[in-house]
């Protein structure tokens, strides 16, 4: 018996509305899920996403967010949380929370660290068989992570959807070293889920494999093979590496969907514009992250039905129209204000911008829901 329950609302075509069920709590897929990344959205209150008049009352609460795992491990520190209640008590979070893939994090910072001196410590990353070792780039101390602890950690946050620890090729790496790399995680797939499973009975958390292998479809192939059996509760895609186009992102999304065990939600990884996502839950795709939303708006962009729009160009300098039409509130503020904000570097204009393209994100997947379940 499988503790998250996913059941059918509508199919159509290659879409698909579903429910999901977990720890009391019910979501509606398709779902964007804002990026929380320190038990926080960057400059955001919680009560902004579970407002009405705030997000628009058309729409359904924001019931589902990512934490990031790497961060919290190492501050405040999964024994923090773990006292405090678990992550819902810490952030004082009511819906449900996912926490992500501890291997990207440390080499993304790892490779980061080439180009720029953002970080106060190197991250001195190591990859072995049995383990991933790194210091903390926020005082240098010294960290090993294990398919085992992994688990350990993220049930101390008391997560409700937990990831593996894969093992992230970088997008210049020869097909033979990915291919050692695929080879490495499913190993540690099995020990992963062997110690998951031990308390699955008593622990409230899911945990989902992830696929991935860049654009190698013959490596993605055996990869769903070979982690489709962990998937009893559910399964992520990473998409590709970075800097593939738009249309080999697609192919990989199109060769993938059909491949994937179709009774449970299907979660692409790091997905977050308009478009990218409409085309994913024409593939059967369920959920969604990613930071570009809040990123974006922190630096004067936000979402709109045609194109980004930039609210620091001068042609809005006069433009007294509503900067959203969202939600009430938003539409209290004109697009001339918020450009001042934006060139005042004014925390307030980061803000609702980043508001806005969530909301923007939300809104368009609760339309997309709507018209296939009133069809």
């Amino acid at each position: 018996m499988t503790k998250l329950q996913f059941s059918i609302s509508k199919e159509r075509g290659n879409a698909r509305v579903w429910e999901i069920r977990l720890n009391g709590k019910t979501v509606q897929t398709p779902i964007f899920m804002p990026v929380w990344t320190k038990a926080t959205i960057k400059w955001l209150f919680l009560e902004l996403l579970q407002n009405p008049y705030r997000i628009g009352e058309h729409n359904e609460l924001i019931n589902l967010i990512l934490a990031n795992t790497f961060h919290l491990y190492l501050r405040p520190g999964d024994n923090i949380i773990k006292q405090a209640w678990g992550l819902h008590t810490f952030e004082n979070r009511p819906g449900l929370i996912l926490t992500d893939s501890w291997w990207f994090q440390v080499f993304s910072l790892w490779l980061g660290q080439k180009e720029t001196t953002m970080w106060a410590h190197p991250i001195s990353m190591k990859l072995r068989e049995e383990w991933v070792y790194f210091r903390s780039p926020y005082d240098g101390s010294k960290h090993i992570f294990t398919p085992e602890n992994v688990v350990d950690i993220q049930s101390n946050f008391w997560s409700d959807i937990m990831m593996m620890l894969d093992v992230c090729s970088p997008g210049d790496a020869s097909k033979k070293v990915v291919h050692q790399h695929m080879d490495r995680t499913h190993r540690r797939a099995k020990r992963w889920f062997d110690h998951f499973m031990e308390t699955y009975e008593t622990n409230n958390s899911v945990l989902f494999p992830i696929i991935q292998w860049w654009s190698y479809l013959d490596l993605r192939k055996k990869s769903i093979q070979a982690l489709t059996p962990f998937a009893i509760d559910g399964i992520a895609v990473w998409w590709v590496s970075v800097g593939e186009s738009k249309e080999k992102i697609q192919e990989v999304v199109s060769f993938t969907w059909p491949k994937l065990p179709k009774d449970k939600p299907r979660y692409l990884m790091w997905v977050g514009t308009p478009k990218d996502i409409l085309h994913a839950i024409e593939q059967w795709f369920d959920m969604f992250d990613c930071v570009l939303a809040t990123r974006l708006g922190r630096h004067g962009v936000m979402f709109s039905d045609e194109w980004n729009i930039h609210i620091s160009n001068a042609q809005y300098k006069n433009d007294y129209s509503p900067f959203s039409t969202l939600s009430v509130w938003m539409s209290k503020y004109s697009k001339a204000y918020i450009h001042h904000l934006i060139k005042e570097k004014e925390m307030l204009g980061g803000i609702l911008l980043s508001l806005h393209n969530i909301v923007y994100l939300h809104t368009m997947l609760s339309k997309r829901k709507k018209t296939m379940l009133d069809n």
